[in-house]
């Protein structure tokens, strides 16, 4: 694995045994090894969407578009847990999505964690990753002014039932040892009254927010979305944030050569752009009938969907599902890049993507995730999550 994370220390507990289940069932049956340069190319792709999502214009653009609660709501958060996703090809690495509050860093922890019981020199202990991760929740935190952070709410539907319940598990323990509370909660459990937001009669800070609702314009949103609004919490990853970042209609903006000129942007930080970026385009009317007949060169994706979820390969589409992609607004064409493949024992070899996480332009993990199929997904035996290790 890929870490830029705190010196390595002893001062931390280990992985909790009983954990072990839980991992073996998420972790794949091999590591994935990349070079350096992948490596490199990747932050620097990090670094120059944070450049450009910076700019006036990428902004005006971006929130133009976007619902109205990310226009209204200003926070100073960078947002936790950012993912950008990539294909490895021969020309480098391929920026494929980027998302907010994406999955896998705790995991993340927890296998960097075996490393270092196996003595892995470029380890570090789960310790390490909990100082490193509360001090992104600190951070985020630290620009309202409100002094100590207190409590914090790790939210999302249903919790206990979610695939990756063991991160909020984890996310809660770390914040605990750390002397900030954290609970749990559905967002039907948190209440907005008296100008703060509650759960139960415990008065909460800051919401993590693991919700896909990027938007909160649901009923069962309206306690984050009202203290959101009032600037009664900080919520991180926060409806701004997955607008200027996560919406795959940013895509658009940020492989489009004319537009990033435009923003002012220098000419490094364009090149790196345009060349980790396939062509994507928004599917229109006027455009679907180019794009039907192209189809085996594109995935069509969601602009706000997650998890793969919606997403199609287009030399697997059918015309009736062509039909209602093609009905709606919402979708994007992106140019096809192919996942490379990594032997997996016990198993013919699997694609794999490589997700790196940072916290504003800093990246400071990276995690594959091994599948068998068209999109990522957790059903194939031996794939999962898998540490990266970069060859000189």
């Amino acid at each position: 694995m890929t870490v830029l994370a705190p010196e390595r220390s002893r001062s931390t507990a280990d992985c909790c045994p009983s954990y072990a289940a839980e991992l073996a069932a998420k972790r794949a049956n091999t590591d994935v090894t990349i070079s350096a340069l992948d490596a490199w190319r990747m932050d620097e792709v990090v670094a120059a969407v944070n450049r450009v999502t910076a700019t006036a214009l990428y902004q005006q653009t971006a929130l133009r578009v976007a619902p109205p609660i990310a226009r209204d709501t200003i926070q100073r958060v960078k947002g936790l847990f950012n993912g950008f996703d990539f294909h490895l090809t021969p020309a480098g690495p391929k920026l494929i999505e980027v998302n907010t509050n994406a999955g896998g860093a705790f995991y993340g922890a927890l296998i960097d964690q075996i490393g270092w019981n196996e003595g892995n020199a470029d380890a570090h202990p789960l310790g390490a990753w909990a100082q490193l991760f509360v001090q992104h929740f600190r951070a985020e935190w630290a620009p309202a002014g409100q002094g100590k952070l207190r409590t914090v709410a790790i939210v999302d539907d249903n919790p206990q039932d979610q695939f990756l319940k063991l991160e909020f598990e984890l996310a809660a323990q770390m914040l605990r040892d750390a002397g900030i509370g954290a609970v749990i909660a559905d967002p039907r459990d948190l209440a907005f009254r008296d100008g703060r937001l509650w759960h139960g009669t415990t008065p909460i800070d800051f919401v993590y927010n693991r919700l896909t609702s990027f938007a909160l314009d649901r009923a069962e949103d309206a306690a984050i979305r009202d203290a959101l609004l009032a600037g009664a919490v900080v919520v991180s990853p926060d409806p701004r944030t997955h607008a200027l970042f996560a919406c795959k209609r940013n895509l658009t903006l940020l492989g489009d050569d004319a537009f990033l000129r435009d923003t002012g942007i220098d000419e490094a930080t364009l090149q790196t752009l345009i060349e980790a970026i396939p062509r994507t385009v928004v599917l229109t009317p006027s455009n679907a009938g180019d794009f039907w007949s192209n189809r085996e060169r594109f995935y069509f994706k969601p602009m706000n969907g997650f998890g793969s979820r919606a997403v199609y390969d287009g030399a697997k589409l059918t015309a009736a599902t062509w039909t209602q992609i093609a009905a709606r607004t919402d979708y994007v064409a992106q140019e096809r890049v192919d996942a490379e493949r990594v032997e997996v024992a016990g198993h013919e070899p699997m694609r794999f993507d490589v997700r790196t996480f940072a916290y504003g332009a800093s990246p400071f993990m990276r995690l594959a995730r091994v599948y068998r199929g068209q999109t990522t997904n957790f059903r194939t035996p031996g794939g999962g999550f898998a540490p990266v290790r970069v060859r000189a």
